[in-house]
């Protein structure tokens, strides 16, 4: 008893004289002796109050999902905006055009725009509009337009013509290239299963598509049998 009794009168002395040191060091080491589960499933025998901080660095990784989560719904959002702008401008079909006027009305406000001019003769004319029909109503981004050509005078003055049909390129009302039958069926015939592939890869390189589609065919895969027969279109 006289242990103890010392022991206590020790312990009020050192809490009135304002010495903690040891209490703290008892405390801590108390601490530091508790068995901790780590996140593995394993135990630690450590301090509960710095075993786990490092939990809270990943915190941020759940931010940045949160953040990347946004922004791509945020991206779609803007798409789907402009896709519904490009619909209400007319954008995906093949639109029949009457004369250069309306040409001129219409390609005019579109940043990209791509026109076909044919005189509905040739054999391959019909297969070059089937093409550009199916490629407008996939790529929303571009005005798809044809004009016959006993109706574009001025153009047809204007431009030096290879053949029938042919493909202008138009950027903001203006044409940038002008693509004439030999580059139209320089890899397939406008027959051929391939050509709608080779056609959208070829307006992709002239400004007028913003993608392509990934599953066509490369360039050049063709056989000598998918090249063009220069009966399939005549010179203007």
């Amino acid at each position: 008893m006289a242990a103890e009794d010392d022991a206590a009168e020790d312990l009020v002395d050192k809490l009135k004289g304002g010495d903690y040191a040891d209490m703290i060091k008892s405390a801590q080491s108390a601490h530091e002796a508790q068995l901790c589960l780590k996140a593995d499933g394993g135990v630690s025998k450590s301090n509960p109050y710095t075993a786990f901080a490092g939990g809270a660095a990943q915190a941020p990784a759940e931010d940045d999902y949160e953040t990347d989560l946004r922004r791509a719904r945020e991206a779609r959002l803007a798409q789907l905006k402009e896709e519904q702008t490009w619909k209400i401008q007319g954008h995906g079909s093949l639109r029949e055009l009457v004369n250069e006027r309306e040409f001129v009305e219409i390609i005019g406000p579109h940043e990209r725009g791509v026109m076909l001019l044919d005189d509905g003769h040739a054999p391959a004319a019909e297969d070059v509009k089937r093409a550009l029909d199916r490629l407008a109503k996939t790529h929303m981004e571009a005005q798809f337009c044809r004009l016959p050509a006993e109706r574009a005078t001025f153009l047809t003055r204007m431009v030096e013509l290879e053949g029938l049909p042919a493909i202008f390129v138009l950027h903001k009302g203006q044409v940038t290239r002008h693509l004439p039958p030999s580059r139209l069926f320089e890899y397939a015939s406008a027959s051929s299963p391939l050509f709608k592939g080779h056609l959208e890869r070829l307006l992709h390189r002239a400004g007028a598509l913003l993608s392509v589609d990934d599953g066509s065919s490369s360039e050049g895969d063709g056989s000598d049998d998918e090249k063009p027969k220069r009966g399939g279109w005549r010179r203007a």
